[in-house]
C-alpha cells in the first residue's frame, strides 16, 4: 500500500471514529434526557398495581412470627413471587433496570441505527418515538459506511490466509470464517457476563450478527452492553458483507441453473427443433419468387 493509500485509509478510519462517536454522545444523550424520566414513572406505576394486586388477596397476619411458618403463609410467599414474575415477563417490570440512563441509550441508539431493533427495547414517550424516526434517517448511512469499513478492514487482514483459492470463493471462506468465529467467541463472552447458557449466548450472538433481534435474550448490565455495543460494530458489517456476497455466489449459480433446466426443457419437449424446423421453413419461404 503506497504513502497516499495510507493517508486515505487512516483518513477514513479517523471519520469513521469521530462520526461514530458524535453519533453516539448526541443519541445517548437526547434519549437519555428524552425517555429516563418516563422509565422510572413507568416502575412506580408497576409497584403500585403489584402493591395493590398483593391487597386482595394478603392476609396481614403472616408477617407475625408466630404465623409465618404456617403452610397458608408459606404459600401465600411463594404466591407473592409467581406474581412478581408474572408481572416481569409481561413487561411490567418493578426494578430499575436502567435501560434509559446513557450507557443503555447509547446501546439502543446502536440497536437502531443498525436496524437490529430489540423489541422490547423501544421509546415510551410521544417525543422519543418522534426523535427514533428522525435519528434513524440521518444515522442509518453514516452507521452502514462505518459498519462496511470495519469490516472490509477485518476481511482484508484474513484474506492472505487462503492464497491458493480465488477472490471470491477466498472472500466467501474468510468471512463465513470470521463469522462463525464472532458467534463462537459471542457465546463464550456473554455467558461469562450474563445468566446464560453456552447455547443461549451463541444463539443471541447469531441473531445479533444477522440483525434479526428478537429481544428475547438482552444485556442488562453495563458491562454486557458496552461488550454488546463493540460486538455489533466490530461483527455486524462482516456479518452483512458475508450474506450480501453470498447472495451475488446463489444469484450466478441460480442463472446457470436456470439456464441449463431451459435447455433441459427445450430437449424434453422438442422445442429446439420446432424451433429451428420454422426457421428454415422460414428461409426457404423469403427465397421463393413472388408472382407477379
Amino acid at each position: 500500500m503506497v504513502a497516499g493509500e495510507k493517508r486515505a485509509e487512516a483518513s477514513n478510519i479517523a471519520w469513521c471514529i469521530a462520526s461514530l462517536g458524535v453519533l453516539l454522545i448526541s443519541g445517548g444523550a437526547v434519549f437519555t434526557h428524552l425517555e429516563r424520566g418516563a422509565e422510572l414513572e413507568h416502575y412506580q406505576r408497576n409497584k403500585f398495581f403489584y402493591q395493590q394486586m398483593r391487597e386482595l388477596y394478603e392476609m396481614k397476619a403472616c408477617k407475625q412470627e408466630w404465623m409465618k411458618e404456617m403452610k397458608f403463609c408459606k404459600k401465600q410467599e411463594e404466591f407473592h413471587e409467581l406474581l412478581k414474575q408474572f408481572f416481569e415477563r409481561n413487561g411490567n417490570e418493578m426494578e430499575d433496570r436502567k435501560m434509559w440512563t446513557f450507557s443503555g441509550a447509547v446501546f439502543f441508539v446502536i440497536t437502531l441505527v443498525t436496524t437490529l431493533g430489540y423489541g422490547n427495547f423501544h421509546p415510551r414517550t410521544p417525543q422519543g418515538q418522534m426523535f427514533t424516526v428522525l435519528f434513524g434517517i440521518v444515522g442509518l448511512p453514516v452507521m452502514c459506511y462505518v459498519l462496511s469499513h470495519f469490516g472490509r478492514l477485518i476481511v482484508d487482514v484474513w484474506m492472505p490466509l487462503m492464497p491458493n483459492m480465488n477472490t471470491r470463493e477466498r472472500r466467501i471462506a474468510v468471512l463465513c470464517a470470521v463469522l462463525v468465529a464472532f458467534i463462537l467467541l459471542g457465546g463464550v463472552l456473554f455467558q461469562t457476563l450474563e445468566a446464560w447458557s453456552f447455547l443461549e449466548a451463541c444463539y443471541f450472538s447469531a441473531m445479533t450478527l444477522m440483525s434479526i433481534g428478537f429481544g428475547d435474550f438482552l444485556p442488562s448490565t453495563f458491562t454486557s452492553r458496552l461488550a454488546a455495543s463493540i460486538f455489533i460494530i466490530a461483527g455486524l458489517g462482516v456479518a452483512s458483507s458475508f450474506i450480501a456476497l453470498l447472495q451475488v455466489h446463489v444469484q450466478l449459480r441460480g442463472e446457470v441453473f436456470a439456464k441449463h433446466l431451459t435447455s433441459w426443457y427445450n430437449t424434453v419437449t422438442g422445442e429446439d427443433e420446432q424451433d429451428s424446423r420454422g426457421e428454415s421453413w422460414a428461409s426457404a419461404s423469403s427465397r421463393m419468387p413472388v408472382a407477379g
